[in-house]
């Protein structure tokens, strides 16, 4: 469904993403080509194996990226939300998209059909530099993903997912309180563990006082300590 087009030049969500450095030349090229459009919860932005079509720019809701795993369950490769893009890595060689993002929350973004990007990009040294930068932050993500689910333990693990929960809804501990879009079982599929771990290791973490939830609504959470367990540091 269409929303209301925005102007990239005064766009917030432009600070987080591939844009931040763009000329207004290049915005104002973006802003007369892009559309802006919604999904509700529940709804796929596109499947594992669709051909790329366009690019795809978040400006507001939250995300799953997940790829389709053993016996039907999925691995949530990431969780993300404002400022993320997706579409931008297509190229000959890798025409179809490499997994499924499904909207966790009701989501707004803009889209750029994919010959118009790439002809943007060739126009455009600071977005085509941008984008190098993506791909190589994927890249590290990817990574570090690995490690998570080959070598850290459960309390590890969900420690681990709590910043990123922390990190992608914006937690500061002076507001106190967000509430995820993400169910123990996305918890679960994120880490490669079960809800059952999930929620064990929450209650042992609300002991600890660590963290201070009620479904999904957490109240507080000691960044800090989790650094520690998840052996990430600042």
């Amino acid at each position: 469904m269409a929303a209301l087009k925005s102007d990239c030049l005064t766009c917030k969500t432009k600070n987080c993403s591939l844009l931040k450095d763009c000329d207004k030349n290049t915005l104002n090229t973006i802003n007369t080509v892009k559309l802006t459009k919604s999904l509700k919860k529940g709804e796929k932005l596109f499947c594992e194996g669709d051909p790329v079509q366009g690019v795809y720019f978040i400006k507001k809701g939250f995300l799953k990226v997940e790829l389709n795993g053993k016996h039907g369950r999925p691995l949530i490769l990431q969780i993300t939300g404002q400022g993320s893009v997706f579409g931008h890595r297509a190229t000959p060689i890798h025409p179809y998209h490499p997994s499924t993002v499904t909207a966790a929350s009701d989501t707004q973004y803009c889209y750029i059909r994919a010959s118009i990007f790439h002809g943007i990009v060739e126009k455009s040294p600071d977005l085509k530099k941008q984008i190098i930068n993506q791909f190589l932050n994927e890249i590290e993500l990817a990574e570090k993903k690995s490690v998570i689910l080959a070598h850290k333990t459960v309390r590890e693990k969900i420690a681990e997912a709590l910043l990123i929960f922390a990190r992608v809804y914006g937690y500061e501990n002076k507001r106190r309180s967000f509430s995820i879009h993400f169910c123990r079982q996305d918890i679960a599929d994120l880490t490669g563990t079960t809800k059952e771990q999930v929620s064990k290791t929450l209650n042992d973490f609300e002991k600890e006082k660590l963290v201070k939830c009620s479904a999904k609504k957490f109240t507080y959470i000691d960044i800090n300590s989790l650094l520690l367990i998840s052996s990430l540091y600042p």
